[in-house]
């Protein structure tokens, strides 16, 4: 049986009274979750739902896990549109959504809330009928999970995750992301963080709290839970630790905090310090390929250091023609490992999954104890007559300015073939920009911003990571370019 179904079943007989979900209208106990899965699965059998198909889920949060363990149970592909926007780059044979809503078009759509999955499970009490058996599925390799990314290149697309890649993610996420103590993350199903999260409970036996608002309910029920973990981007924690601040609500049993999907910068190290007073682990990877490299972040560090590779990754950099080189020498990330995922849903034009390899788009260096440093993406690293400029190095030399409050770097051409750094900042009212362009000429001779502009807020994706796209083509459109 594919392993989470079984964490689950184990865990209904042998604590079938402990809470297993928790959700902001209500708790289900380890048995009621076994049940209700059941009675779900069986009742998408009945509505045509096979094996094999590739089945979208709309849902509220904790609908969402019921019906996802459900699509397991049928031996289904799944996928979570918890947070994306417009469905690209994948067909599903069916959707299941909200009653009134309608992510997409597929060839079989079901409305599913609250109320659907209590009949559904009161019809399978009144029938008394044995529940309909797990169907496996055929293969270690048979796709389970399809996750939504941006991939290497900004363009969303879905990764195939095999039954192989999640159950062995599952066996060594103690090492790096998830383990047996209460955790709330803040990442939601459609993620690989949040997804596998979620997983680790079953084996765990702890219950999944999930994230519809993160408002002060969120963070009671996270100390009645007893978490003592608290997991997501860096945007998604610092949003969490300014409300804590602002509500003086605190988490007793909280023992650590651990970031991925970007870099933890050291003003939200110093607030993290000053909030919560806890470690906070930093975690390298990707959708991809899962953890690839980990280790504990503190104010004072490099954050281009994401630490020691994981036990079982296999990290090479390599050159512009794939030969390996020394260590220290920079170049482009290639990695592989048991949890890598099969490929892409759609085409792979810029090869990021080659000879058994993935390329992430990553720059860095790897040291002789396999300690690795990014040095930005591939992709957005500019050549500027000669000069390479990667906007992330622009960025961190902003943060920090009195009145800014977020900025990102975005390149634009005003003059065709002449490319150009803009700088795009979230301030406050006095905030001097005048004097941040002049220190940045200091500080970067060369390679400083040459637009500058206020915008509300900068864009990010789901982890946090800058939309510079959409930056680029705010700005052309100010600048009348198009």
């Amino acid at each position: 049986m594919f392993a989470p179904l079984q964490h689950l079943h184990d865990q209904a007989q042998t604590h079938p009274e402990r809470a297993a979900l928790i959700g902001a209208d209500g708790v289900w106990s380890f048995a009621e979750l076994d049940r209700a899965v059941a009675a779900v699965a069986a009742r998408l059998r009945d509505l045509g739902i096979a094996p094999r198909q590739l089945v979208a889920t709309d849902l509220a949060p904790a609908d969402d896990w019921i019906v996802t363990l459900a699509l397991l149970r049928i031996a289904t592909r799944t996928l979570s549109l918890t947070g994306i926007g417009a469905l690209t780059g994948v067909a599903p044979d069916a959707l299941l959504t909200r009653p009134g809503t309608r992510r997409g078009e597929a060839p079989q759509v079901i409305a599913i809330d609250r109320l659907w999955i209590d009949q559904a499970v009161a019809d399978a009490d009144e029938a008394g009928a044995p529940a309909v058996p797990t169907v496996l599925y055929p293969r270690v390799d048979a796709i389970c999970r399809v996750i939504m990314t941006s991939g290497t290149t900004g363009t969303p697309r879905g990764v195939e995750l095999s039954v192989s890649a999640v159950e062995h993610r599952l066996a060594t996420l103690h090492r790096y992301w998830t383990d047996e103590r209460p955790e709330l993350n803040l990442m939601s199903l459609s993620t690989t963080g949040g997804f596998h999260t979620a997983l680790a409970t079953l084996q765990h036996g702890t219950p999944y709290l999930t994230v519809e608002l993160t408002d002060e309910r969120l963070l009671r029920r996270a100390a009645d839970a007893g978490v003592q973990v608290l997991a997501g981007s860096p945007v998604q924690v610092g949003s969490l630790v300014q409300l804590i601040r602002e509500l003086k609500v605190t988490l007793p049993a909280l023992r650590e905090v651990r970031t991925a999907g970007a870099p933890a910068t050291p003003a939200l190290l110093d607030q993290i310090a000053e909030v919560l007073a806890v470690p906070v682990r930093g975690v390298y990877g990707s959708t991809e390929g899962g953890g690839v490299a980990t280790r504990m972040l503190h104010g004072g560090g490099d954050p281009a250091d994401v630490g020691q590779l994981l036990p079982g990754i296999q990290l090479q950099i390599v050159d512009d023609e794939g030969v390996v080189v020394p260590p220290g020498v920079s170049g482009d990330v290639r990695y592989r490992g048991p949890g890598l995922a099969n490929g892409y849903t759609a085409a792979d034009p810029e090869g990021s999954f080659r000879d058994g390899w993935f390329y992430p788009g990553d720059r860095g260096s790897l040291s002789a104890e396999g300690i690795l440093v990014l040095e930005g993406r591939s992709s957005d690293v500019v050549n500027f007559g000669g000069v390479k400029v990667d906007p992330a190095a622009v960025d961190a030399a902003v943060e920090g300015f009195p009145g800014v409050i977020d900025a990102a770097t975005f390149v634009i051409e005003k003059r065709p073939g002449v490319p150009e750094l803009g700088l795009a900042v979230v301030a406050q009212a006095d905030c001097d920009l005048r004097a941040l362009d002049q220190l940045l000429r200091q500080r970067l001779p060369g390679k400083h911003p040459t637009v500058f502009g206020q915008v509300s807020v900068i864009p990010r994706n789901r982890m946090g990571k800058v939309e510079r796209a959409r930056l680029t083509a705010e700005f052309r459109r100010r600048l009348n370019l198009d």
